[in-house]
């Protein structure tokens, strides 16, 4: 299962730096979804990361896809109202993300060629208090109707991320309740040790087969 982390808005350049920089080993990718930064703000953001080790490739950035290819990271997530437009010259390991809401979004990402699909909230989540969770039942219709893969989201921790793979999502995203965790590192080392476990007791059942 992958892990994504995915910045809230609410932290400096600094203290996103200073999280990401600690949390990377753990994740598949660590997203910049930061509205309000300017494109020299997030230019500056990538190559502190790159400075402190983050692999350049598991950098993904919200929204502005030439900027993502201009700066070689690992991709672009879209949100879900956004077709993607070819970028010039990406890199060779470059994904295209979509967050989705429905099937049928599910279904015209995938036939867009989009790599891979958010879709959420799964769970109970503070920054959606209004809204209904979409839950496990719909997780998993939405990923058995597609052939990419799908990544959780929302309210998501880590005691779920075996049911989540049980409903056939390939990873989960995580937002507050890693960036804005009071020990952010440990925090994302329990997501990994979950997946981890979730990982190697899947693989113990397929050899028993």
């Amino acid at each position: 299962m992958e892990l994504h982390a995915i910045s809230t808005g609410q932290q400096s350049i600094y203290q996103f730096v200073k999280v990401a920089s600690q949390i990377h080993p753990w994740t598949t990718a660590i997203h910049i979804r930061e509205k309000k930064w300017s494109d020299s703000q997030i230019i500056n953001a990538v190559q502190q990361l790159m400075h402190t080790g983050v692999p350049l490739s598991k950098i993904r950035i919200n929204s502005r896809t030439q900027l993502a290819a201009d700066l070689k990271i690992g991709g672009v997530h879209l949100s879900e109202h956004m077709s993607y437009v070819n970028a010039d010259d990406p890199p060779s390991l470059w994904k295209v993300g979509r967050s989705v809401h429905s099937i049928e979004q599910a279904l015209q990402a995938q036939s867009e060629g989009i790599d891979y699909l958010f879709y959420g909230h799964i769970y109970s989540t503070n920054s959606k208090p209004d809204l209904i969770p979409r839950g496990l039942d719909q997780l998993e219709k939405l990923c058995h109707a597609v052939s990419i893969p799908v990544i959780a989201i929302g309210g998501i921790q880590p005691s779920h991320c075996q049911d989540i793979h049980r409903a056939g999502a390939r990873g989960v995203a995580v937002m507050s309740g890693i960036f804005e965790a009071e020990h952010p590192q440990h925090a994302c080392q329990l997501y990994g040790q979950s997946i981890q476990y979730m990982t190697f007791t899947h693989l113990q059942s397929l050899g028993k087969k």
